[in-house]
Parts: structure tokens; sequence; C-alpha cells
């Protein structure tokens, strides 16, 4: 999975600007019929991974509508190509969230994980929530 081509829904259309961040997410415990229950639009493709269901596209605010609805948790990646910056939030429902960065000593917005499943390098997190690296189009450096 690591060596996934990117899905379509996840590159800007043809013409427009790369996006400043790139996201996905891993709704872990639930089917992907259970996830597009909850919501789902044109811009994310829904499939079932190792934890639960893969949303890789632009899933936006439906993220927050995933962790209050489905019991979880729900993990958000993002990663900048610009900036290097890459994080995961990890929603609990919507009252327990937490988030690991690859800056740390900074304030990452939200309390700090110290590791996601046990990992705490970009990559190993991926392989933890079985997402490949293209659904946000991270490169190691």
């Amino acid at each position: 999975m690591a060596d996934d081509p990117p899905d379509p829904k996840a590159l800007p259309p043809p013409g427009q600007p790369e996006p400043s961040a790139r996201t996905a997410c891993v709704i872990a415990g639930s089917t992907p019929e259970q996830v597009a229950a909850v919501g789902k639009n044109e811009r994310v493709t829904l499939r079932a991974n190792r934890l639960g269901t893969l949303v890789v596209g632009r899933p936006g605010d439906l993220v927050i509508d995933y962790a209050a609805e489905l019991p979880g948790p729900v993990y958000d990646v993002m990663y900048s190509t610009k900036t290097g910056w890459f994080s995961v939030t990890i929603f609990r429902g919507l009252g327990n969230t937490k988030r690991w960065d690859n800056r740390p000593g900074t304030n990452p917005g939200y309390p700090r994980a110290d590791d996601v499943l046990g990992a705490t390098t970009p990559l190993a997190i991926l392989e933890a929530i079985d997402m490949p690296a293209s659904a946000v189009g991270y490169v190691p450096a």
C-alpha cells in the first residue's frame, strides 16, 4: 500500500495549484458503508483498510462528522509538501483529541500525543494506520 499511486481525488484539478497541505484519514472500526452513511462527497474515495476505512481526497469537515458519529478513533493526517509539516490528529469522539506532529517542542494546537499506535515517525505512523504515503503526498526527506 505504501507505493500506491496517488488517488486522483487527492490531487488538485489540472491547472490548480497544489494545496498547502494534503489530508486523508482513517476511521478505525468502521466499514466504508458505515462511513459513507455519515457523509461522503465527490472529492473523496472510501476503501477498507486494516483498521477500518481509509478516506482519501479532500474530506474537509467530514472528519469532524466521522469523529462525532463513529466510535473511532479517527486518525486525520495532514502533510505539507511546502514546509514538511506532518501531523496526525487523533479524535476519540470530539472531547478527547490529541495531535502528533514532527515538530516537537512546538504547540501542536491540541494536547500532544507521544506516538500513534506506538509509531513515532511519519513512515512508521502511515504503516501503523495502513495509509499509503501517496494519500497525502508524503515523501521522506
